[in-house]
Order: C-alpha cells, then structure tokens, then sequence
C-alpha cells in the first residue's frame, strides 16, 4: 500500500520545488479515489489549504513521533500501530521512505518523505482498522489478500504477454532507423514490465479497499 501511495505522491510531488507548487489538489483527489469509503469522513474533508498550512507548521516543527506521526492541524490516522510487530513495521517503512533512490532529492524532500509516511500511515492503519471491525481471523483474511492479488495479476500478466507479443513484432521496423532491435525490444519490454506491476499494486489496493468496505456485497468476486 505504501508503494501506491508513493507513487500518487511522485507524480504530484516535486521536492525541488517549495510546496506550494506542488500539485496537492489532485493528490488529493487520487489518494481520495484509491482510498475510496475506508476513509473516515475527516480526512475526505481536508483542502489544499489545509495540507500546505500543515506543512508549513511541520516544517518549523524541532522532532517528530515517526511510530505515531501526526500533521498539524490534520486528522490523525487511526491508532492501529500498537504491538512491538507493528511499531517496527512502520519504522522501517519509514527508513524505506528515507533511503528510497528512486525518489527525486531536492530542498523538501525531507517534507515529502513525511507527507508519504502519513498518507501511508492512513491508508494503512484505516485498512487494519476495518479488518479488525469486521471480525475475520488471520487466515480468512489473508486468503482474500491471494485471492485478490492472484486475479488481478492473472489480468494483467495477460494483457503483459499480448503487449510483448506486439512489440517483437514492431520493434523489426525500427531497424531502418538504423536501431538495434534487440535493445528497443528490451527497454520497451522493461517499461512495459515496470507498467504492469504498477497497475497490478494499484488495482489489487483499490480491490482490497473496496473489498472491506463491503464485505458481503464483494464475497463472490474473490471466494469460489
């Protein structure tokens, strides 16, 4: 879920630039639109305002509670880190957040990598939160996860292969460019690849999401 959010937050976020440059508008729509009912009624209120306000007070903040972070003025996320397993768990998605080389590096960045670690803390916590409400046990829960992810993956791995199929095809004209056809198949295939397990973390989050959300009216979908 984190690295979902990440990317939401890497297509609007750019940590050269001060925030108010920054396109939070449509970050919040996109986090609002993945998240869907399964977040409370708080947090789907929250404006551009608001979030660049917050992060102008973080920024003038001296420490932080990484294991319980909170953004001023901006509605906590639910309390679902408790327990020594999930206290490290979100430490070190927070290293992860810090030492990540895929994440551009500029003057605010460390206020972006901040802004991940609460969205991710949302997300995250608001989906631990309505698993514990629903009153599933582990394993239940865990064979809808597979469920969820095997076919969403079977989808897209399909879709992967046919779009392969297409590019050993295209690649051969690129040659009277006077380009290696191996290499462009290679690097167009990478980027395809890249693309897919992308789309496959979004759609399985959103699945899962609208999963919990309503339960009942979703069982069939994902449990033969």
């Amino acid at each position: 879920m984190q690295a979902v959010v990440d990317e939401i937050i890497f297509g609007n976020v750019d940590p050269m630039k001060h925030p108010t440059k920054w396109n939070l508008g449509k970050l919040l729509m996109e986090f609002n639109g993945i998240a869907g009912k399964i977040l409370n009624d708080s947090f789907v209120a929250i404006t551009e305002e608001a979030v660049l306000k917050s992060l102008a007070q973080l920024h003038d903040l001296s420490s932080l509670n990484i294991n319980d972070l909170n953004f001023p003025n901006l509605p906590s996320p639910p309390n679902a880190f408790r327990g020594i397993r999930r206290k490290s768990s979100s430490l070190k998605r927070w290293l992860a957040i810090c030492y990540d080389d895929s994440a551009k590096d500029g003057k605010y960045r460390g206020i972006a990598n901040l802004l991940r670690k609460y969205l991710g803390d949302f997300l995250i916590a608001s989906y631990l939160d309505i698993i514990q409400e629903s009153g599933f046990d582990d394993a239940y829960v865990k064979e809808i996860e597979r469920a969820v992810l095997v076919k969403t993956l079977d989808c897209f791995w399909r879709d992967h292969l046919i779009n392969m199929n297409r590019l050993s095809s295209a690649v051969n004209v690129r040659s009277f460019g006077h380009r290696n056809p191996l290499e462009e198949y290679k690097i167009d295939g990478c980027r395809f690849f890249i693309s897919m397990l992308s789309a496959t973390r979004r759609l399985t989050v959103e699945s899962l999401l609208r999963y919990w959300s309503s339960p009942m009216e979703s069982q069939e979908l994902y449990v033969s």
